[in-house]
């Protein structure tokens, strides 16, 4: 009998998008004779909708919007979703953002003693708030760029006191948000203004960091069904379509230079995999992480942030990491799915 995996995506925050597209790449690549795969959509009213994928997969269109669709059913509020989950033997997380990514879903499947891939509650949680994260590295000697807190429990915190503090560029960012939405890099006083106040709708708290120059690198870890975590090889990023990372050269083609393994000395590529396994260890993931940073003019290794639930979309880098280190996507797949069902279900 094959096992039975619910791939969650969807939900309600601004990458939504991505993670429908994670979502399906996992059940177009999902081993069909070991496992009996069904798409879960979680809507921006944190309701639940299935559909089994024997006949076929949903397309994006049809997940962005299931309520309009009759290959679905729902919609299931949490509470009475018991019809989603009675037949689940692990959840597949390929949700990103808020109510997927920040422990709140984790919470929820604890609860119903449902194994699920990536990190439980509190690493979801934390990893989640990049201004929390940045204090637990910095106490533990991990070099992040340097920053202030910005909103309105920190009105000495102004455009003027983060230029002279930082001079440009900066980079604001809303601290829960990924898939570089709600971020974006200033080079002025006014954008800085402009941006601080945009932000304040959407969150009570805002990170600026001093922009660091220099290459980005990120680096996956992946843990074993036999316990052994271990660091894929790290890649190189050299953006294209934009002076950073962003968007556009996240997910569209040709959107940046994705380079794996990275064309840099042993000693340096050694460094990257040490870093990334030492956060994932420190905010105590499991299963995957990927840890990103830069490589400042002076030599050192400043740790912009670590996701604990990775894109797997078709462009994502954790898939292209793996594949350099000799796998597939669907070994991958496999992988964390018997890596999920062999943890204990514990926050």
């Amino acid at each position: 009998m094959s096992i039975r995996v619910n791939v969650i995506m969807g939900g309600p925050s601004a990458e939504a998008e991505i993670s429908l597209l994670s979502g399906i790449e996992v059940l177009k690549h999902i081993d069909r004779r070991r496992y009996g795969a069904r798409a879960v959509l979680v809507t921006v009213n944190q309701e639940f909708y299935y559909c089994d994928i024997r006949k076929r997969i949903p397309t994006v269109d049809e997940c962005a919007e299931p309520g309009k669709h009759k290959i679905f059913k729902g919609p299931f509020k949490p509470y009475a979703s018991e019809e989603v989950w009675k037949k689940c033997d692990v959840a597949f997380l390929a949700v990103h953002g808020s109510f997927g990514e920040d422990g709140l879903l984790q919470g929820f499947l604890d609860t119903l003693m449902i194994p699920y891939t990536g990190s439980g509650v509190f690493a979801s949680a934390v990893a989640m708030n990049k201004i929390a994260t940045k204090f637990i590295f910095e106490q533990n000697g991990i070099r992040t760029p340097p920053f202030s807190i910005a909103g309105k429990d920190h009105p000495e915190v102004t455009w003027k006191f983060l230029a002279d503090k930082f001079g440009y560029p900066m980079f604001v960012k809303c601290p829960q948000s990924g898939s570089s939405r709600l971020m974006t890099r200033v080079d002025c006083g006014a954008g800085l203004g402009t941006k601080l106040e945009e932000y304040l709708q959407y969150t009570g708290e805002i990170l600026v960091e001093k922009g660091i120059k220099g290459p980005e690198f990120t680096c996956a870890v992946l843990e074993k069904p036999d316990g052994s975590v271990e660091a894929l090889p790290p890649i190189e990023i050299r953006p294209v379509k934009g002076n950073y990372f962003n968007f556009k050269s996240k997910y569209e083609d040709g959107g940046s230079q994705e380079i794996v393994p990275a064309p840099r000395s042993k000693h340096l590529l050694d460094q990257i995999r040490d870093l990334a396994l030492r956060c994932h260890r420190l905010l105590g993931c499991r299963g995957v992480s990927r840890t990103d940073m830069i490589l400042g003019n002076d030599e050192t290794l400043y740790v912009l942030e670590i996701n604990s639930l990775p894109g797997l979309t078709a462009n994502s880098l954790l898939p292209k990491s793996f594949k350099a280190a000799g796998g597939s996507y669907k070994e991958l797949i496999d992988i964390m799915i018997r890596v999920a069902l062999k943890n204990p279900i514990t926050p």
